[in-house]
């Protein structure tokens, strides 16, 4: 007896389980890049360039068939998302990382992303290659942009916050040097 109630209990809930909706919300300016970067080389993305820009970059190498430049904006653009979540005040926007990677390489094939993966073990031993962007890093200004990016990813930009979204007397220096360390730079 209990399996058969086991049974319909399981019937019933799986029918019900086909008539949830679940509603995917996005904000105005959520994850864009207000000026993506084509494929260019990592070591000449400024401090004006936003995270989500870069990513659109990284994206567009792997595209061209372009892995290993594509590894190194991965690098930066880590770097630079790492740099906006210690100074984004809404805790539930720092997921834009994963958000932001998901978005722009989620429609890569299996083998593109096998081949992007591969380019980014490379790079990670490839210690001449790294540490050349990782001098460039450690000596450019740390990014400038407001990053609405990011901020329009948390639940601040539903709840209509009235929190400041970036933290005050924010120290862009320290904040720069954890980057640096995140993305395995030391300075």
């Amino acid at each position: 007896m209990n399996k058969v109630l086991s049974l319909t209990c399981f019937t019933f809930l799986a029918g019900c389980a086909n008539y949830t909706q679940v509603n995917n919300y996005e904000s105005k300016d959520n994850l864009e890049a207000t000026n993506p970067l084509v494929c260019v080389n990592s070591t000449s993305v400024g401090p004006e360039s936003t995270a989500a820009g870069i990513a659109a970059g990284a994206k567009n190498c792997a595209n061209s068939f372009k892995y290993n430049e594509a590894a190194e904006l991965i690098m930066v653009a880590n770097a630079y998302v790492h740099f906006d979540a210690q100074r984004v005040t809404d805790k539930t926007a720092h997921g834009a990382l994963n958000a932001l990677f998901k978005k722009e390489f989620g429609s890569l094939s299996e083998a593109q992303i096998n081949e992007l993966f591969s380019s980014i073990n490379a790079l990670d031993n490839n210690q001449s290659r790294k540490s050349e962007i990782c001098t460039y890093l450690i000596s450019a200004p740390p990014p400038s942009y407001f990053p609405k990016y990011m901020i329009a990813q948390g639940m601040g930009a539903f709840t209509g916050s009235s929190k400041e979204p970036l933290i005050e007397d924010f120290n862009a220096s320290e904040a720069w040097s954890k980057s640096m360390a995140f993305v395995k730079c030391s300075s």
